[in-house]
C-alpha cells in the first residue's frame, strides 16, 4: 500500500491543486515520513511473504531472515532520526519478547545450508553476542552432540547386521574353530588399526564443514543437495534431512485444514477420510503447479468421486 502511494506521489499532490474539495493531500514532510517507513517495513514484508509459503519453505531460511530483522531493529532504535528511533525501539521491545534467544535446532538447519554453513552462524553471533559467546558455544555443543546421536543409531544399527551375518557365518563354518593363535593375534592388530584409523579420520560433519561455501546468492534446492550427497555424508543428510523439514510457520497447517473446510461443508460431510485426503493432495499438486487452466474444487471432486466408483 505505501509503495503504490509513494508511486502516485505526484497524482496526488496534482488532485490537491486540481480539486478544491481534497483537502487530505499529505504534506512533503509527511512523504517523508512515510518513505522512511516503507523503507523500514520492506523487510518484513519479505520475511513474512517467505514463512508463509507453503511449498518451498525448509528451516534454514528461519536464522538469516530472523537475525536480519534483529540487526535491523537493533539499528533503527540507535541511529536515525526520532520518529524511526522511537519506531525501532518499540518494535524491537516486541521482537525480543518472542526472539530473544535465537532458536538451537532451527540455527543448526542454517549451517546444513552449504551456502551458509557454520561460518554464518559464528559472523552473526559475534555481531549479536560478541567475540567467543557462550551462545555460540551451546550451538557447537549442540550441533556435534545431534550428530553423535545420528552416528550412535547408525552404528547400533550396522552391529546388529554384522551380529546377525556373524552368527550365520559361523553356523555355516563350525569346522574352521580350530584357527591358530597366530591368526587371533592378527585379528586382534586389525581391530586396533581399524580403531586407530576411525580416531584420526575426519567425520562426516569435519569434512562437511571443511568444504567451501557455495555461492550465497546461487539459487539451491537444499533437499536435492542432500540427496545428491547421501552416498557421501549417510547420517549427516539423514540429520539434514530431519531438520530441514522442521515447519517455521503454521501456513501450510492453517491452509489445508482451510481447504478441508470447503471440501467438508453442509452438502457434502459424509465422504470417506481416504476420499477427502485423495481431493486435499490432489488440489495441492494441481495448484501447485504453474498451468494456465484453473481446476474448481467441484469439478476436482467429481473426478475423484468418479474415480473412486
Amino acid at each position: 500500500m505505501l509503495d503504490c502511494a509513494l508511486y502516485y506521489k505526484s497524482a496526488f499532490s496534482h488532485l490537491a491543486l486540481s480539486d478544491s474539495n481534497y483537502k487530505y493531500c499529505p504534506s512533503e514532510d509527511e512523504w517523508n515520513k512515510l518513505e522512511r517507513i516503507n523503507n523500514f517495513l520492506v523487510l518484513f514484508y519479505e520475511i513474512t511473504c517467505i514463512f508463509s509459503g507453503s511449498k518451498y519453505p525448509t528451516s534454514n531460511f528461519y536464522f538469516p531472515k530472523v537475525f536480519a530483522a534483529y540487526v535491523t531493529l537493533r539499528e533503527y532504535s540507535e541511529n536515525g532520526d526520532e520518529y524511526m528511533k522511537d519506531m525501532g525501539k518499540r518494535k524491537l521491545e516486541k521482537f525480543l519478547k518472542y526472539w530473544s534467544d535465537f532458536c538451537t535446532i532451527l540455527t543448526i538447519a542454517v549451517i546444513l545450508d552449504p551456502r551458509y554453513k557454520l561460518q554464518f552462524v559464528e559472523w552473526a553471533y559475534k555481531k549479536v553476542y560478541g567475540e567467543n559467546s557462550k551462545e555460540l558455544k551451546n550451538i557447537r555443543e549442540k550441533l556435534l552432540s545431534l550428530f553423535d546421536e545420528y552416528m550412535l543409531i547408525s552404528n547400533q544399527s550396522t552391529n546388529t547386521s554384522s551380529m546377525q551375518g556373524s552368527v550365520s557365518h559361523s553356523n555355516e563354518n563350525d569346522d574352521r574353530k580350530g584357527r591358530g593363535k597366530l591368526d587371533s593375534c592378527l585379528e586382534e592388530f586389525d581391530n586396533f588399526e581399524s580403531m586407530e584409523s576411525s580416531c584420526t579420520q575426519k567425520t562426516q560433519l569435519e569434512l562437511y564443514l571443511s568444504e567451501p561455501r557455495a555461492d550465497r546468492s546461487s539459487h539451491l534446492d537444499i533437499l536435492n543437495f542432500w540427496k545428491d550427497n547421501q552416498v557421501r555424508y549417510p547420517e549427516l543428510a539423514s540429520m539434514a534431512r530431519d531438520v530441514l523439514t522442521i515447519p517455521i510457520s503454521t501456513v501450510a497447517f492453517e491452509s489445508t485444514f482451510s481447504v478441508c473446510g470447503r471440501v467438508l461443508d453442509q452438502f457434502r460431510s459424509s465422504l470417506k477420510p481416504e476420499t477427502v485426503e485423495s481431493i486435499v493432495c490432489s488440489r495441492d499438486w494441481i495448484f501447485g503447479q504453474e498451468v494456465n487452466a484453473m481446476v474448481s474444487m467441484d469439478e476436482l471432486t467429481i473426478d475423484i468421486l468418479e474415480h473412486n466408483n
